[in-house]
């Protein structure tokens, strides 16, 4: 054990080593410090933003989906000007989670029974996709590209707008 007269110049020796190791430390530092501030900042020139139009959505009213099948609902669009295709849209509603995708399988359009086509997400609960078409469409969702959607094929015709609801 030591004495209180030894514990104290241990503790005083402690103390002035610390403060012999922070000096030399700082010493190291300051010249550094010292060149950075020293290098002037450049000017940033002032930027002008251009006011850009704001489209306002209008919300749909709420789908209730039922407990084992899809919901499809099928609407026409305008009649295209001469083209040799028209444009199918297959929208789906559903909310599928963080970090998970929906695809589409199935024939026509340069769709593939055997590898899915992903989906873009529109917002938290709508998934689209655009495919130029001459003649219908059957196809199929998937979650993640593994997993089928219950029930049947859905088939679209080319200028339609198809909603589905799916359930996995």
């Amino acid at each position: 054990m030591f004495t209180s007269v030894e514990t104290n110049e241990l503790k005083l020796n402690h103390v002035n080593r610390m403060k012999n190791a922070t000096k030399k430390t700082s010493t190291t530092i300051a010249p550094a410090v010292t060149l950075a501030t020293k290098t002037p900042a450049a000017p940033i020139a002032p930027v002008t933003l251009a006011a850009s139009p704001v489209a306002v959505k209008t919300p749909a009213a709420p789908v209730t989906p039922a407990a084992s099948t899809a919901i499809v609902k099928t609407t026409t669009t305008p009649a295209p000007t001469v083209t040799a295709s028209a444009p199918i849209t297959i929208e789906a509603k559903i909310d599928v989670g963080f970090g998970n995708n929906l695809f589409v399988r199935g024939q026509g359009a340069g769709l593939s029974w055997d590898r899915g086509t992903p989906l873009e997400c529109v917002d938290s609960k709508t998934w689209r996709l655009i495919v130029p078409a001459k003649d219908k469409l059957q196809f199929k969702l998937l979650l993640n590209d593994t997993v089928w959607a219950q029930g049947e094929d859905v088939v679209a015709a080319p200028g339609k707008k198809v909603q589905v609801v799916p359930a996995f």
